[in-house]
């Protein structure tokens, strides 16, 4: 079974000083895909992990990129693994929760909304829910070491793109923590 296919995936860190590598299991935690971290380690020490591959089967099936952003907000883009443009995340003010706006490329506009200690969210398009993703600590050694678990359930109806764009808003849910960690020691 494809890795768009499934309903419930877990996303296991397997690896985090300087990279953001994840594992992508199913519910039964049989590793469907993996989540490599790109780019030299001078690039991701100086800025952090900025380009990551999700590989099905050891084939690119997504691209996340975090491009620099100066004088804008974060803004993350997710491709297939063609490089065909999947999606725009977009990480929104707000004061009391998490929210990223997510388009995709079929002129989509999604929601992701979260608590403000970043451990549970909900995406939706207006008043229906396309996923809900909870963070979860994987075990006390593992959370020494700052690994983390991310649960997605994916609504059965969700069309491949908007599967695709949800690992997306995982990654990057992940990568705007580890950012705001970095900027808050």
């Amino acid at each position: 079974m494809a890795l768009v296919d499934q309903n419930v995936l877990v996303l296991q860190q397997i690896r985090s000083f300087l990279a953001n590598d994840f594992a992508i299991c199913d519910n039964g935690g049989r590793q469907l895909a993996t989540i490599h971290t790109e780019g030299s380690t001078m690039s991701r020490l100086f800025a952090g992990s900025r380009e990551l591959t999700v590989l099905e089967n050891g084939s690119p099936v997504l691209r996340l990129s975090d491009p620099v952003n100066v004088l804008s907000r974060d803004t993350f883009t997710v491709s297939d693994g063609n490089g065909a443009p999947m999606a725009t995340i977009t990480k929104e003010f707000s004061v009391l929760s998490r929210r990223l706006r997510v388009e995709l490329s079929d002129g989509s506009v999604l929601q992701c909304t979260g608590s403000l200690f970043a451990h549970e969210f909900t995406v939706s398009q207006g008043q229906a829910v396309a996923a809900r993703v909870a963070r979860r600590m994987p075990g006390l050694s593992a959370a020494l070491m700052g690994h983390d678990r991310y649960l997605l359930q994916l609504a059965p109806d969700l069309p491949p793109l908007h599967r695709g764009a949800m690992i997306g808003t995982v990654i990057t849910i992940d990568l705007i923590r580890a950012k705001e960690s970095r900027n808050s020691s």
